[in-house]
């Protein structure tokens, strides 16, 4: 009997202690539910507060947008007519200023005879901005300040013949005895400047780019970008010594809510011991070498005066960095490391054949041709001596080009831009140059300024016209065949650091040291869309500007090191 009344009191004990850790259980998944609603709770109030937040941002980032647009649409007074010069000769042709320019003159005479006296100074900002821009009945856009402001001269030197940019607000006032038609500026009240507006045009069928994706591989300012003709490749090159393959195809595949917004490249190159300056892209038809599933090749070049040839990465697959080092020796086809014998600012691929032009400042345009390796096939120089269109920086007796381009109305002919702001066109077969143009607006600049100086030049794919960027804020278009400048615009409020054109020839793309992206309509020649790209650095912003010639993206390269893709 006693066996089982401890059995029994053994059980009731064992019951006792489960039915004391159940309560506490319960007790403990109470408390537990209620930490669980308490933070759901303090969720949805987190959430509520966010989208207040954004919502204000909204509304503060509409308010912006409509201050910023009634601030570029309002056109303000214009004092003077204005002599634009249209030719590179001597001859100048008065352009008729719109209606609407006409009105305004009259409303700023009305407005300024009734308050003469009483008119307070203009302010410290308008004193500091440049010039006006309206857009005329003629398509072309003409400068409406007076030429009373010229450039310092350039007078800080660098290591052997690299091109200096002036910083920002390197421009002074001269005397009115140092350029021409003193007489008429003689009557315009002493510094009444104005500030320079780009005036936004109608956008009539162009529709705006939106920025998709941000690339943040490289360490250091991107000074260089290329798109594949037909592939979602780009290729970046960046004062860091790097150059990267990116693959966009997963920006574009898929619905935009499942589309990626950061990356990584697909391959890195370290073969510059300086900076990379330019890239360019071989297209699988003109590179001979071209393996199985091979989109063809990519070349670059640096500060080191080196130029490299590598293959294409195969972008079927998924796989991206790392690469075994025979896998990465294997996309490398040839490295000329004595290319030029100083820094190479441009490279570009012809588009129909497999040549390559770099151009470097030791004052030479050198043209290659590409197979499995690099060959040197010619040489182009400009003489510095014997024109007077031939003035500015020169190296060895040699006008410094900064950006070469295939004139493709003319196969067999190329476009090079100087330091000196003069455009030459060269027989790259024969080796002869054809003709050179220099703007005269770069005429009052001083024999050794670059306020003129030409940062890239780009060639219309229908037309035989060239269109360039220059250091002087301006891009000018010039007629190869009538050898003539037709157009220029003040572009940025900063120097013009890139330009890039669309296949169909309708759209122009700049970046500027100013930091902002800017699209024009080459017809109309007025901007039809503006969007701040990168936070400038040292005085520089958007170092590169590139369009995809069959894809609808638009990529922007700047100092800030990150790589911005538009669509």
């Amino acid at each position: 009997m006693e066996s089982v009344d401890s059995a029994l009191r053994f059980l009731q004990r064992q019951f006792a202690s489960v039915a004391n850790e159940e309560s506490q259980w319960h007790d403990e998944r109470m408390k537990l539910q209620q930490q669980v609603r308490d933070l759901e709770t303090q969720r949805s109030i987190q959430e509520e507060a966010y989208k207040d937040a954004m919502l204000r941002v909204k509304m503060l980032e509409f308010a912006l947008r409509q201050e910023r647009g009634r601030y570029l649409v309002s056109p303000a007074p214009v004092s003077t007519p204005v002599n634009v010069s249209k030719t590179v000769g001597t001859a100048e042709i008065t352009r008729p200023a719109s209606a609407s320019v006409t009105i305004n003159r009259a409303k700023e005479r009305s407005v300024s005879a009734h308050s003469a006296t009483s008119s307070p100074p203009p302010s410290p900002q308008a004193k500091s901005l440049g010039q006006q821009v309206y857009r005329l009945d003629s398509g072309v856009t003409a400068s409406s300040s007076s030429k009373a402001t010229t450039p310092k001269t350039a007078a800080s030197s660098a290591k052997g013949t690299e091109i200096i940019r002036p910083r920002m607000g390197s421009r002074t006032t001269s005397s009115a005895s140092d350029t021409p038609n003193s007489n008429e500026r003689a009557a315009e009240p002493a510094k009444n400047t104005k500030p320079d507006k780009i005036v936004l045009g109608p956008k009539g069928s162009f529709r705006p780019h939106k920025l998709k994706v941000k690339l943040s591989g490289h360490m250091d300012g991107v000074r260089a970008i290329a798109f594949h003709p037909t592939e979602p490749l780009v290729v970046s090159g960046s004062e860091d010594c790097t150059v990267k393959v990116w693959n966009l195809a997963s920006v574009i595949s898929g619905p935009p809510s499942q589309r990626t917004t950061e990356m990584d490249s697909l391959l890195t190159v370290r073969t510059h011991t300086q900076s990379v300056l330019s890239v360019a892209i071989i297209s699988a038809e003109n590179y001979p070498n071209n393996g199985l599933q091979r989109a063809g090749a990519f070349v670059t070049a640096g500060r080191d005066g080196a130029i490299g040839l590598f293959s294409l990465p195969v972008t079927e697959s998924e796989r991206g960095e790392p690469f075994t080092f025979e896998e990465y020796q294997g996309l490398k086809s040839h490295v000329v490391k004595r290319a030029h014998d100083d820094a190479i600012w441009d490279l570009h691929a012809h588009p129909l054949s497999n040549v390559l032009f770099s151009a470097g400042s030791d004052g030479v345009v050198r043209t290659w041709g590409v197979s499995s390796d690099l060959t040197l096939k010619s040489e182009l120089r400009c003489a510095a001596k014997g024109s007077p269109k031939t003035a500015g920086h020169s190296s060895r007796g040699s006008l410094v080009p900064t950006s070469v381009h295939t004139l493709l109305s003319d196969s067999k002919t190329c476009v090079a831009g100087y330091t000196s702001g003069a455009l030459s066109q060269y027989d790259f077969h024969g080796e002869q140059l054809i003709q050179l143009l220099r703007h005269s607006d770069f005429d009052s600049f001083g024999p050794n300024s670059r306020e003129g100086q030409v940062n890239q030049v780009v060639v219309h794919p229908t037309m035989p016209v060239v269109i360039a960027a220059h250091q002087d804020r301006k891009i000018r278009m010039y007629d190869m065949r009538a050898g003539e400048c037709i157009g220029t615009v003040t572009a940025h409020q900063d120097a013009v650091s890139s330009i890039s054109i669309d296949a169909s020839g309708l759209y122009l793309a700049t970046g500027g040291h100013d930091g902002s992206l800017r699209i024009w309509s080459v017809a109309e020649r007025h901007c039809v869309f503006e969007q701040s790209a990168h936070r400038p650095k040292m005085g520089e912003a958007v170092h590169a500007v590139a369009y995809h010639q069959t894809r609808n993206f638009i990529a922007t390269g700047g100092a800030d090191c990150t790589i911005k893709i538009f669509q």
